[in-house]
């Protein structure tokens, strides 16, 4: 049987290598805009996230710093995306979705998108030079992490999700770095395991929304996993990560209200599993769950709330630990 064969109702899936047909040219301009995918910038706001825990939110330098380890990280991430659009760019043209990415629709040469992708790594570069030694490291290795991701580590089965999550981590850690903020290894271990939960769900989503066998052609390493051996490595990242954030909360915060800002995530993470687990909401893009789901995105408010309240104005429910 052939691969068309396999393909998912209703999509214009085609073999890897042909160029779609159907698909309307786009202006260069808007083409290399979608290139460097905006909209996922929003992952890089974990880089502020030591600016806001630390309580230097009111600091004008960390915030300044913070603000250039954000954008440093978002034209970094964005000449990954770039560098992982090459490398796949006959695959995606297989994709339902991924066909209409600016190169698999060939709205943009891969010439032009390479020389666009050092230009940005470039100025991503540029931009760290004023931050701290410590987190120009981390920047540099996540380019390298990201690098090696696009040509090796994406078809080695659990590492994959694990280099992702790695590149949170160095996310995390840069903005720590960025603005001297005290180092914590709880947030950090929450933050990669948080990273390990989404990655995992976003290749249980791969699997469900375009079926077993084209999932599989279009990222081989999915050969390697099967929807019951995903749930449990879903289940073992979501509990870890409550555990270390439980951590967290006890152990480096001083103000006991603090833990209040569990119930969130503890609702959060069981609302988002019973999303992908039950009512199949996919989780191919975890964004789009997170951003769409009303109850999810009350979840995450009531959480900052919560941080902002017992950090910034010293919200005390509890008696002060003697």
């Amino acid at each position: 049987m052939s691969n068309a064969s396999n393909a998912p109702r209703g999509s214009s899936w085609r073999a890897p290598g042909e160029q779609p047909r159907d698909l309307k040219r786009q202006p260069v301009v808007q083409a290399l805009i979608r290139l460097v995918r905006p909209r996922q910038w929003t992952k890089n706001t974990v880089c502020l996230a030591a600016l806001i825990f630390s309580g230097k939110l009111s600091d004008a330098g960390a915030r300044r710093h913070a603000i250039i380890v954000f954008l440093a990280f978002c034209l970094a991430s964005s000449a990954v995306y770039i560098v992982n659009d090459i490398r796949d760019v006959d695959a995606d043209r297989a994709h339902p979705v991924k066909r209409h990415r600016p190169l698999a629709a060939g709205n943009v040469d891969i010439g032009a998108a390479l020389v666009w992708a050092l230009a940005l790594a470039a100025g991503s570069v540029a931009l760290s030079l004023v931050l701290l030694p410590r987190a120009r490291v981390e920047l540099g290795s996540f380019l390298v992490l990201n690098l090696l991701y696009s040509m090796w580590l994406k078809t080695i089965p659990i590492l994959d999700v694990m280099a992702i999550a790695a590149g949170f981590v160095l996310r995390v850690q840069a903005g720590v770095d960025a603005i001297g903020a005290p180092q914590s290894a709880w947030i950090v271990l929450t933050m990669f395991f948080m990273a390990l939960f989404l990655g995992f769900t976003k290749r249980r989503g791969e699997m469900t929304n375009l079926g077993a066998e084209t999932g599989r052609g279009h990222r081989l390493v999915l050969a390697s996993y099967s929807i019951g051996f995903v749930d449990m490595l879903l289940g073992l990242s979501a509990t870890t990560a409550l555990v270390c954030y439980s951590l967290y909360a006890v152990t480096v915060q001083a103000n006991e209200t603090f833990l209040l800002t569990v119930l969130p995530v503890v609702f959060g993470i069981a609302r988002y599993m019973m999303l992908v687990l039950v009512e199949d909401a996919g989780g191919e893009d975890p964004g789009e769950i997170l951003t769409r789901d009303g109850p999810l995105v009350l979840a995450v408010l009531a959480w900052v709330v919560l941080c902002v309240a017992v950090i910034y104005f010293d919200l005390r429910l509890f008696p002060a630990r003697p």
